[in-house]
């Protein structure tokens, strides 16, 4: 498999995570896998490394000497890029809680990769003894923790301070972001299950590399005596009654939180003892300055962990003193593995002493220095410790440990969690990127279209937050299918009529039940093939009139707009009398509709506050309502049969219950289809024009289409069912580019697969999201028409089909926006030769439903011969 491992400490820095990580990659390498380390800058090295990916640091700024990582949108750019050139990856291990491993949690997402994390160190503990400002600090890292991995649920009390409680609050978060988390020790799962990681832990130690614990094995202690005759694995250190001063060791950072000061002053008091100091950090001048011209306190610096290893063959005793921080403490597996009794402060660390290897004492530095002073003065003490280490198994040789970690990875990849349904609502994962209050509003608005796309990697169902309000997004096309059939319960769409109700008061797509089902069968003769069949005639007439017409540079997103709405108005009415309407239409339903979208998204608390917008948007629909029901008056006045729309819903009358629609109802269904027109039929048909474009081989397929079936034009209507390449374009489109949100709200409980939520419950689906899914779609970023081809369309799984929805809310216009469209392209490449201007990078708006090209300016050339 390929393990993709994020750290934010660099493998070539100094500290028990990057030994432990260090580890990980050879054994995890030893066993046949390939591993790809992502991580923060570190020492330059004359040998880079091929499977390190450094990322970008945030320039001037470092925490305890380590450089700063956060998880940008560059640094997000890199690791797709490595993913693409280096994948496929199948697991992604992250090993810390800072930018690097959050970057790796959004990478994990946005590929839809089981996640695994391993938490080795108390953060809580750390920003204690490192920051001046424990509190201040701990508060903002989860701030900024939580903007992208809210923490889920309520944390149980534990008595520790308000800047321990906000560390822990960051914890758990990253911790309830993974599919399965480990941990190196039993006492530190106990704290994490104590403040609320509910879930399976795995408990698996760190371990030492196989082939530093041979070389160490074969290495013969100073003394000369074999090492394995010195008891069970690799034996015991070597020290002589009469060797002279205990030999005491220090092999870790030195920094607040591993206590220096406190081992060096402990020493200091012991004059039969001398400290050697391997390690490196920002207490180093400090501890220079505590011994003073000492000579029994000697700094070597920063050392590999091979010469900490074989330096603990010729050492004494291991001092230890953290207290609290360390979960297992790298250097007391080393010790273990070397033969090296230990002297420690933290009663949960005796976990990781072998039973008799070790002393433990206070954490004052006269406890530590009485325990040496013992130590100093009875040898036989030494060595009943050594025996003791000696006839324990070493139990972190890191082959077997990685064995462990793999069987993990496998379990995963093989069931992974993320796509199993949740049982109760509490075990819905919530989306990355939640803001305190706002909630998801700002993610949603800011980039729609990826947010709704990485959703699919989280889980079948997502809890995202409209403001405080939570909404469950469905991401699989079977529990959207529960929706639109109805076999999950009722449905209601309460809260779009409110975010629309001066405009639109009660057209099909608001009502619910038996009021939407007759509302569909009174507007379905309107739609029906036998008035489409008058409607393309009109269509085609004005696509043609309208691309002849075009100047020579046009934004083609604002020329769609006008031909759209005058070709669904002149549909809609065609007396002589909707003019006025038609103007009206023009100048308010593209601003409405985009209001429509915000309202819908924005918690209720800021629609509130938007005094201005509202009386605007209330004027707006007052005076377009007013226009158009006045054509209706007028219709019903006139009483003939003008063969268009309007003309269709005053005639008809329902065959079950004889009921008519009244003069409010055929405004609402209006405005409905004309704001259906303007939004999502214009901006597809613009995207259609633009991927047309963007791809010389797809325009040149095009245009040899036109040529052989329209030739010199005009368009015509039977020229709809001649064109089976620029209708697989079209096709591509819908699923490229197809509605990013519809919500609905249940009309009681409703149950998903077993999944229960609640009366009022706000359910969100969105079929962009379905139709880029590499389940549903292969290679889904990329436009494919050809995917729509005969030989291949079979293999479209039908149910992941969703531009026109699904179900009871099937969109009735579907046929008619195809007839536009495929018209509409058919006109504009018959007349000319458009070229996307090169200075304009064309970027998506999520104003409306379907998101719409902000711009597509274009040179027009004609088409020679014609």
């Amino acid at each position: 498999m390929h393990i993709a491992l994020f750290t934010d400490f660099h493998p070539g820095t100094v500290g028990g995570i990057q030994t432990s990580v260090a580890a990980q990659y050879r054994g995890a390498r030893r066993l046949g896998h390939r591993v790809t380390v992502f991580t923060a800058p570190g020492p330059e090295s004359t040998e880079p490394d091929p499977d390190l990916v450094v990322l970008s640091p945030v320039r001037a700024l470092s925490v305890n000497g380590f450089a700063a990582v956060l998880p940008t949108r560059a640094n997000a750019r890199l690791i797709d890029a490595v993913f693409a050139e280096r994948g496929p990856v199948d697991i992604v291990h992250t090993q810390t809680t800072y930018g690097v491993a959050v970057a790796g949690v959004k990478a994990a997402r946005r590929h839809g990769i089981p996640l695994v994390q391993t938490i080795h160190s108390r953060d809580d503990v750390f920003i204690q003894h490192t920051s001046p400002a424990p509190y201040p600090a701990a508060l903002a890292m989860r701030a900024l923790h939580n903007s992208v991995l809210p923490h889920r649920g309520r944390m149980p009390r534990n008595p520790e301070s308000r800047s321990a409680r906000h560390a822990w609050h960051t914890m758990i978060a990253q911790a309830q972001a993974a599919d399965a988390v480990i941990v190196p020790s039993a006492h530190f799962a106990e704290r994490l299950r104590a403040h609320g990681l509910a879930g399976r832990l795995h408990v698996i130690s760190n371990g030492v590399d196989d082939d530093l614990l041979d070389e160490l094995e074969a290495t013969p202690p100073a003394d000369g005596r074999d090492a394995t005759a010195l008891g069970a694995d690799l034996g015991a250190t070597a020290r002589r009654a009469d060797a002279g001063p205990l030999r005491v060791l220090w092999c870790a950072r030195l920094s607040a939180e591993k206590r220096p000061l406190a081992a060096i002053e402990a020493v200091l008091r012991v004059p039969g003892a001398v400290l050697d100091v391997y390690g490196d950090g920002d207490q180093l001048a400090a501890a220079r300055e505590l011994a003073g011209a000492d000579p029994r306190i000697r700094f070597h610096g920063a050392r590999s962990q091979r010469d900490c290893l074989h330096a603990m063959r010729e050492h004494d005793i291991l001092l230890f003193p953290s207290l609290g921080f360390d979960t297992q403490g790298m250097a007391l597996l080393e010790a273990a593995a070397a033969g090296l009794p230990v002297v420690y402060c933290d009663a949960a660390l005796s976990e990781s002493v072998p039973p008799g290897g070790g002393v433990l004492t206070g954490p004052e530095p006269d406890a530590i220095a009485a325990a040496l002073r013992t130590l100093a003065d009875s040898p036989a003490g030494l060595e009943t410790r050594r025996t003791a280490i000696a006839a324990t198994p070493f139990p972190a040789r890191q082959s077997a440990l990685s064995a462990e970690i793999t069987a993990v990875y496998a379990e995963l990849i093989a069931d992974p969690p993320h796509a199993r349904m949740p049982r109760t609502p509490a075990e819905v994962p919530t989306a990355p990127g939640r803001l305190p209050l706002l909630g998801h509003s700002i993610a949603a608005l800011r980039d729609s279209l990826g947010f709704v796309r990485s959703l699919a990697a989280v889980g079948p169902v997502v809890r995202v937050y409209l403001g405080p309000r939570p909404a469950y997004v469905l991401t699989t096309p079977e529990l959207i299918r529960q929706v639109g059939f109805g076999t999950a319960g009722e449905f209601h769409r309460d809260d779009l009529r409110a975010a629309m109700h001066e405009v639109v008061r009660g057209a099909s797509n608001v009502l619910a039940g038996p009021p939407h089902e007759l509302r569909r069968r009174m507007i379905a003769p309107a739609l029906r093939r036998r008035r489409l069949q008058d409607y393309a005639a009109v269509t085609a007439g004005i696509a043609d009139e309208w691309a002849a017409a075009l100047p020579g540079t046009v934004n083609l997103m604002e020329s769609a707009h006008a031909l759209v709405l005058d070709t669904i108005s002149a549909t809609l009415f065609t007396a002589d009398f909707g003019a006025a309407a038609k103007a009206e239409v023009r100048r308010n339903i593209p601003w409405l509709l985009a209001q429509v979208v915000q309202r819908a998204a924005l918690p209720d608390a800021v629609n509130r506050a938007r005094f201005l917008a509202d009386r605007r948007f209330a004027a707006k629909a007052a005076a377009l309502r007013g226009e158009i029901g006045a054509v209706v008056r007028a219709y019903r006045a006139d009483g003939r049969d003008h063969r268009d729309v309007l003309s269709a819903l005053i005639g008809h009358v329902d065959a079950e219950t004889g009921a008519r629609l009244g003069d409010e109802e055929i405004v609402d269904e209006l405005i409905l289809m004309l704001a259906a027109g303007v939004g999502s039929t214009a901006s597809i048909l613009a995207w259609v024009w633009y991927e047309t474009l963007r791809s010389p081989e797809i325009a040149k397929a095009v245009r040899a289409e036109l040529d052989t079936e329209v030739g010199a034009g005009p368009v015509e209507p039977d020229h709809l069912y001649r064109l089976p390449y620029l209708r697989r374009v079209i096709l591509e489109t819908l699923r490229y580019w197809g509605p990013w949100v519809s919500t609905q709200n249940a009309d009681g409980p409703v149950t998903f697969d077993g999944l229960t939520l609640p009366d009022g419950a706000v359910v969100v689906y969105s079929p962009y999201l379905v139709h880029h899914d590499p389940r549903h779609y292969p290679d889904p970023a990329r436009f494919d028409p050809e995917r729509w081809a005969p030989e291949r369309v079979d293999g479209i799984d039908r149910k992941a089909v969703l531009p026109f929805g699904v179900g009871a809310r099937h969109c009735p216009g579907n046929n008619f926006a195809l007839l536009t469209i495929t018209l509409a392209t058919a006109a504009l490449f018959t007349h000319w030769n458009p070229a996307l201007d090169s200075g304009y990078r064309v970027r998506p708006s999520s104003g409306d439903f379907v998101a719409a090209p902000s711009r597509l300016p274009v040179t027009l050339r004609p088409r020679t011969g014609r």
